[in-house]
């Protein structure tokens, strides 16, 4: 009789106890269900799916402000795959997994810093510097900058040599600015003699293949172009046209068309031929 008293409390007890547990569940589950759906509590999961309030890896810390988005143990700045989706994040669409695809990202490492800013240097989060020479790879496409595939090296959806592309290394400064000293953020000054490719498009600027210098959707023989190197001085008034580094008096090929100037019916690329260009070897 006693065995069974003992045996009756033992099953209570656990039944009790199996109680306590779902019920403690079924109200975590409410309670999470209603933060997901912004009626209440602060889960930082689903604060936001598309802003700041981000968090991939579900730590409570926002992904803006997170050194490690998929709390794999390896920080976002050397980590290859961000997100933790097994996708590495130069053939990945959407690094950040934040539901928007990187082409339209206008955060692409989502550190809550706008791209086109001239807050956000390292624009793809991989810890170099965007105008560093370290940096081939602004974006993180997985296309180096300097090669002719690669045809938005900021990865703001609008192609380099387009007209609307104003800013093509995504620093924020204007590329036809005379503040812009390195329209491709390749490391390299514009106006070095270091500088072969101004604006990163993988076509030497001194080479007949390249017919608009910095980029910017003119054709560098156009009447239109009035600054063929994008330096933010117009070439009437520019000592070096096409920004190779050689003064205009002692460079061979002044607008940097591949056409001799010897040879050049256009020496400076003003448009305007030198039989009727009042400046025709520029200044």
């Amino acid at each position: 009789m006693k065995d069974t008293r003992r045996s009756t409390t033992r099953v209570a007890t656990t039944i009790g106890a199996t109680l306590a547990v779902i019920l403690a569940g079924g109200l975590a589950s409410a309670a999470h269900a209603q933060n997901s759906t912004g009626t209440g509590g602060s889960d930082a999961i689903t604060v936001n799916s598309h802003g700041d309030g981000h968090n991939n890896d579900g730590d409570g810390v926002p992904d803006a402000q997170d050194t490690d988005d998929d709390n794999d143990g390896i920080p976002d700045a050397v980590d290859t795959d961000k997100d933790g989706d097994s996708i590495p994040d130069a053939v990945d669409t959407d690094d950040d997994n934040d539901g928007v695809a990187d082409d339209q990202e206008t955060d692409l490492d989502g550190d809550g810093l706008a791209d086109d800013s001239a807050a956000e240097t390292d624009i793809d989060g991989d810890g170099l510097a965007d105008n560093s020479a370290s940096e081939t790879d602004i974006d993180g496409d997985g296309l180096a900058d300097n090669s002719a595939s690669e045809t938005d090296i900021d990865g703001d959806a609008r192609a380099d040599n387009s007209a609307t592309e104003t800013d093509i290394d995504g620093d924020g400064l204007a590329d036809n600015s005379a503040s812009e000293t390195d329209i491709d953020g390749d490391g390299l000054a514009d106006k070095s003699y270091s500088e072969k490719d101004i604006d990163g498009d993988g076509l030497a600027d001194n080479s007949a293949s390249e017919t608009d210098i910095d980029g910017d959707g003119l054709a560098d023989n156009s009447a239109s172009e009035k600054d063929i190197d994008g330096d933010g001085v117009a070439d009437s008034s520019d000592t070096d046209v096409d920004g190779d580094g050689l003064l205009n008096r002692k460079d061979g090929d002044i607008d940097g068309d591949g056409v001799r100037n010897a040879l050049d019916a256009d020496r400076d690329g003003d448009g305007v031929r030198n039989s009727l260009d009042r400046t025709p070897g520029g200044r």
